[in-house]
């Protein structure tokens, strides 16, 4: 078995192409991630002497000086630091108005829930309730490196994960029909069962590697730039995800996410192994598993008003596709109805990835099988 699996992984890594898409990709993303990394350590300077609780005497202070900077604003005239303050007391607004906008929201939803909350409205509205009031937006950090990581997953980290999953992996059954080696393979002294699962840990270590190589990768850039500071800050201070109900902190939130990333990655990588399967000829198995993976991606990015289209919305937000991106997981408060009982998105994502692996690492065995016996 560790024979065939050092076969397989060999089979794997020594595609050029790979590397060759992993590299241009790389470079791409290392350009757009580029910061003046001087000017970021000057920044955080003056943020963090206003990090911490967002104090009365901190809002006063900055009301007063606000009020000169906007004139000089106006004018062209005002220093960079004036700017950052401005940036500041922005941010404070930012906070501060969502946790109002939480206040308000948990008043509505109070004025649903009944004392019984035995319908699925009700406890969802109980559920939504119980999440706003653990959400803590009174403390303010620099956040900008942390922003950065876990912006990457749902900007460029899942599109990286995929492509060099197809190109990796949709190969790695459909090469060994065209070359012969598919009779060789089911006859082998290994057995079937071990020879198809060697290519399935192969092909889970190869996507395990991926996500290690660009997570490194960002990691190390944002950490370089702006440094270790900001992961105390809560979820609902990056923009995208002003509105999530969910009561965790940056550095909570990017372990999550990248974690369930994973789970849809190695779930889209059995897929893409039984597609493998099925197609006797790698282009057509590559074609495949990128029809798989881009239909959902084309249509989110085609269609704007996609949330009119209810049933077209529901059907992408359970694709591998979203599973894989995390974003939409996290950006407002959505649950499953299950048999009365509201399961929250994430929970329904993650599950699904699990199942998914499940049921195509045993499909794929199961379709090999019955290609041993017709041979």
């Amino acid at each position: 078995m560790r024979q065939l699996l050092k076969f397989e992984l060999y089979k794997i890594y020594r595609q050029k192409s790979i590397y060759i898409l992993f590299g241009v990709l790389m470079l791409i993303i290392s350009l757009g991630l580029y910061m003046d990394r001087e000017s970021e350590q000057a920044n955080y300077l003056v943020y963090k002497q206003w990090e911490g609780e967002i104090t009365a005497d901190k809002l006063a202070y900055l009301d007063k000086e606000i009020i000169e900077i906007e004139k000089k604003i106006e004018s062209g005239i005002e220093t960079p630091q004036e700017r950052l303050l401005y940036g500041i007391s922005e941010s404070f607004a930012y906070q501060l108005g969502n946790a109002h906008k939480h206040e308000k929201r948990i008043a509505d939803l109070t004025a649903i829930i009944n004392t019984d909350s035995t319908s699925y409205k009700e406890r969802a509205a109980e559920l939504e309730k119980n999440m706003l009031s653990k959400i803590n937006m009174s403390k303010f950090y620099y956040d900008a490196g942390p922003a950065q990581i876990i912006d990457m997953i749902y900007t460029f980290g899942f599109v990286i994960t995929a492509f060099l999953i197809i190109i990796g992996i949709a190969p790695i059954l459909s090469n060994e029909y065209s070359s012969g080696m598919d009779q060789f393979l089911l006859s082998s002294k290994y057995g079937r069962s071990k020879a198809i699962t060697s290519k399935i840990i192969a092909s889970v270590i190869f996507t395990l590697s991926v996500i290690t190589g660009w997570v490194a990768l960002n990691t190390a850039v944002s950490v370089y730039t702006y440094g270790y500071h900001g992961w105390k800050a809560p979820l609902q201070s990056m923009f995208q995800h002003y509105f999530a109900p969910y009561p965790i902190t940056l550095g909570e939130a990017y372990p999550i996410m990248i974690s369930m990333h994973l789970l849809a990655a190695l779930g889209f990588t059995l897929i893409v192994i039984c597609v493998s399967a099925i197609c006797k000829r790698g282009l057509l198995s590559l074609l495949v598993s990128g029809f798989i993976f881009g239909v959902p991606f084309a249509i989110d990015v085609v269609f704007e008003d996609l949330e009119n289209i209810v049933w077209l919305n529901k059907l992408l937000k359970l694709s591998i596709y979203q599973c894989m991106k995390v974003k939409e997981q996290f950006v407002d408060f959505s649950t499953y109805n299950v048999f009365g009982f509201p399961v929250l998105y994430p929970v329904v994502t993650v599950l699904l990835s699990v199942i998914t692996a499940i049921i195509f690492s045993y499909l794929t065995k199961w379709i090999m099988k019955r290609k041993q016996v017709t041979i």
